[in-house]
Formats: structure tokens, sequence, C-alpha cells
């Protein structure tokens, strides 16, 4: 590969890893990893949307508390989330009437959302990521989740898991859709093993060699004679 081409892939694999719009940059993270380090984490119907100049703000009805601080306990008392009104300044975009798993910060007393934290349509969770929500990722707060992209190398250490299998397309990402660190009776903290995260890597490896193989240049044979 030229060396122009080479810095050009790179540049290819930061951007689409990386979610930037314009002033807005951030890494994916892992949704327990989000759920540990928000003040507030809810299951919510949007209502409405209203703007005031720079803000957008959504009037949601919770359905579900799954984590809220003292501060959001307050902060949330009006059914109100506060984004940017700007996709440059991290604003997120909610339709309303539909049901969102939302995990947010707590500023000034208002409720925050934005595209570096986690908003997903509620039907889009995987039936373990529901799971993770309603115990299991409170219980591995105790854990942190390293991301580790692109053959990185992420040492293991006994209070983190690494997150090695992000991808652009949910199902062949299976630590983000199935997986849930939690710390083991010997005091390491490991993904949980359970049956669609062993079938979705399964998966995961089937489709990768089956690209990789696709996507090989054909074999060149040189016959030389002296």
């Amino acid at each position: 590969m030229q060396p122009s081409m080479c810095v050009l892939a790179i540049a290819i694999v930061l951007a689409s890893i990386a979610v930037i719009s314009e002033g807005c940059s951030c890494m994916p993270a892992h949704p327990q990893q989000q759920f540990c380090d928000s003040d507030f984490a809810i299951l919510a119907r949007v209502k409405r949307e209203y703007t005031h100049n720079d803000t957008r703000i959504y009037k949601v009805r919770i359905r579900k508390e799954y984590k809220m601080s003292e501060k959001a306990v307050v902060a949330l008392k009006s059914g109100r989330l506060v984004t940017s009104a700007w996709d440059s300044m991290c604003g997120v975009q909610l339709e309303t009437g539909k049901l969102y798993a939302i995990f947010g910060k707590v500023q000034s007393l208002r409720a925050i959302v934005n595209i570096c934290g986690f908003v997903e349509r509620w039907e889009k969770l995987s039936k373990r990521q529901r799971k993770g929500l309603k115990r299991m990722y409170e219980q591995g707060c105790n854990c942190r989740i390293k991301s580790c992209f692109h053959h990185q190398r992420c040492l293991k250490t006994k209070d983190f898991c690494n997150w090695v299998t992000w991808h652009p397309h949910d199902e062949l990402d299976c630590q983000r859709m199935q997986g849930i660190c939690l710390r083991s009776a010997t005091n390491q903290c490991m993904w949980a093993r359970n049956k669609p995260q062993i079938a979705c890597m399964r998966n995961r490896t089937n489709t990768l060699t089956t690209t990789t193989s696709t996507h090989k240049p054909p074999l060149t044979i040189s016959l030389w004679s002296g």
C-alpha cells in the first residue's frame, strides 16, 4: 500500500469509530460503563419537544427508573430532558411518541443528554442489554470497561474488562450487545459468559473470516529462471 493510501485508510478508520460533528467528538463507550458513569438511567416516552434559544427540551414520561442519584430526582421531577439544539454541540434528536432508554448527567439541576451518552430506542436493545439495565450493569459497576479498538494492545488487569469487539454493525459487536462485565469469585473483572454472546462471537468470527477471504488479493505466482 502506498504511504498516502495508508494514511487515508487510518483516517477513515478513526472517523468511523469516533462520533464526530464539527465541534462535538467522542469515542464509543460501552453501555455498562455509560450506565455506571451516569447520574440517571431511565426508560422514557417522549411526549413533546420545544426549543428555547440554543437549547432543545424534551418533555418525557418516565416509565422506569433504573438509576437515579439524589440530584437526578430533583432535576427530573419536571420530566424534562435538556440537550443542545445544535448537532455540532452534541445535541440529540428524539422522536415524539417513541420509547427510549436514556442515560445522562445532571448539570445545574438540569437533566442533560447528548450524543456522547446513551440514548437508544427500546426496541433496538438486546435482551441482554435490557437485563443489564434492570440489575446486572449496576452489579458490575465495581469494574471498568476499557475500549480497545483495531488491534490496540490492552493489558489484562483484574479491575478492567477489555472491549475488543467494536464494530459499526451492532450484530457483530458482541460485547456491546451481549456483554456484561462482572467481578468473579477470584476478584477478577471478566465478561460473564452467556449463550447469546457465545453465539454472537461464533457468527462474528465466521462473518469476518468470510469478509477477509473475499477481499484477499489474488495469488500471484512469479516464475523465474536464471
